[in-house]
């Protein structure tokens, strides 16, 4: 039986979590660090790492500042 495809949203999902754990362990923010900085629980935090598409524009803005992306980086999570 031939493999699924992935997605779009989940190649943009897998994209956006190895951009983020790479700008936190560059970084070393913690979950709760995250989260506060972003205005949201963990909880919700957890939720929109699952599904980044729920970011809004400017959280993404903000984990940009954070973890200091470049730009190519920023633009493959936006998907520009």
């Amino acid at each position: 039986m031939p493999r699924a495809r992935k997605t779009p949203a989940e190649k943009r999902a897998e994209v956006f979590r190895r951009n983020y754990n790479i700008g936190k362990a560059r970084t070393g923010f913690q979950e709760p660090d995250i989260a506060r900085a972003l205005g949201i629980s963990q909880s919700s935090l957890y939720r929109r790492k699952v599904s980044p598409d729920k970011f809004t524009f400017g959280q993404v803005l903000t984990l940009n500042r954070l973890f200091g992306w470049t730009a190519d980086e920023l633009s493959s999570i936006i998907g520009t």
